[in-house]
């Protein structure tokens, strides 16, 4: 199952969203801010929420979105977002970094001002 997590929206910001006075890459950047932000956080905390079971403490940092499309009529979207993962085992001492791309779809909802973001399926490997 994807994760999920819902921000606030600023009324103002969303209002230019939805009239078309702001693209979807501005509003984007403007909803998440500087990297210490606590939305931008919770994006972060949604990225390692996908890694969580591989062992090793994850750690999401950054992240970067790379695409990303936005539907005026249905109030619905998506962002692709990149990003790197620090993995320390403490047991071992190891360090290991990767990176990966998870797909997010969001939903607006104007009456409540909040976003509400889906994040793709994780694959699943079949053991044989």
């Amino acid at each position: 199952m994807g994760e999920k997590f819902s921000l606030k929206v600023e009324d103002g910001l969303l209002k230019q969203l939805v009239k078309q006075q702001l693209n979807i890459s501005g509003f984007l950047s403007r909803l998440f801010g500087p990297i210490n932000s606590p939305d931008y956080r919770a994006m972060c905390e949604g990225l390692v929420a996908y890694h969580n079971k591989d062992g090793g403490s994850p750690e999401v940092a950054e992240f970067e979105i790379i695409d990303s499309g936005f539907n005026v009529e249905s109030l619905s979207g998506y962002c692709k977002c990149k990003f790197g993962i620090h993995f320390h085992y403490t047991c071992s001492d190891v360090h290991n970094d990767a990176t990966d791309t998870i797909r997010w779809d969001f939903a607006l909802d104007t009456s409540n001002r909040n976003i509400c973001f889906n994040g793709e399926e994780p694959w699943v490997r079949d053991v044989e």
